[in-house]
């Protein structure tokens, strides 16, 4: 089955008229590994980080086309001076030129989630709905991803082979509709969760948990 790169939206920053009871905010720990488990050693894992303070929250929206309609998925981003978690949902399909603000609402809807591959870094994100993943950028600049990742370059290209090695879970407990900047409507999303991180084009591995309030917006 063939399909077109369509778009990706572009990362748009949450607007500082968002009121303050649904500005985002995360409670995340991870864990933290030894200084011997940095890059060219081997060490284990000691205790857990937390990551709590983040400066910014991006939203984004990616779309591509399909032989049988347009496929959409939406991110929420939190960003601090060194780290960066980015949460995905997707991947939905309208048989529409464009998708409706019903359909993103399904797209976002409370329940849990089965991880997914939606596009992390160099992957191309699945054509399965009801899916998340979460990608995280360390202090040390190392990518780590729900989906484990193996990059390669031919012909002058990156190509990613994904694998779905998770039985972690996560949780949307709220999605309200609120204003994110004037005459803009936006989603606050409030969820919790469990998980394995893998780093990319590495064997190593650690848990992620935690609950998070971001922004998504269809546009």
């Amino acid at each position: 089955m063939l399909f077109t790169f369509c778009c990706v939206a572009c990362n748009k920053e949450l607007r500082r008229s968002v009121k303050k009871e649904d500005a985002p905010n995360i409670s995340v720990f991870v864990e933290k590994e030894s200084e011997d488990s940095l890059p060219g050693n081997d060490g284990s894992i000691e205790s857990f980080e937390e990551i709590s303070q983040s400066e910014q929250n991006e939203h984004s929206v990616y779309t591509f086309l399909g032989v049988t309609g347009l496929y959409f998925g939406c991110t929420s981003t939190f960003k601090t001076a060194k780290e960066t978690l980015e949460f995905i949902f997707g991947t939905s399909k309208t048989t529409n030129l464009s998708f409706t603000r019903e359909e993103f609402e399904q797209l976002i809807q409370v329940g849990e989630r089965q991880f997914g591959s939606l596009g992390a870094f160099t992957s191309f994100p699945e054509r399965i709905p009801g899916k998340v993943e979460i990608a995280y950028t360390d202090k040390h600049g190392r990518r780590w991803c729900s989906t484990r990742i193996s990059e390669s370059k031919t012909n002058e290209r990156i190509e990613a082979t994904v694998k779905i090695d998770q039985d972690g879970w996560l949780f949307l407990e709220e999605a309200h509709k609120i204003e994110i900047a004037a005459e803009t409507e936006g989603y606050r999303l409030k969820g919790k969760f469990e998980c394995t991180l893998y780093e990319v084009n590495r064997n190593a591995k650690r848990k992620m948990k935690g609950e998070f309030t971001g922004i998504v917006a269809p546009q």
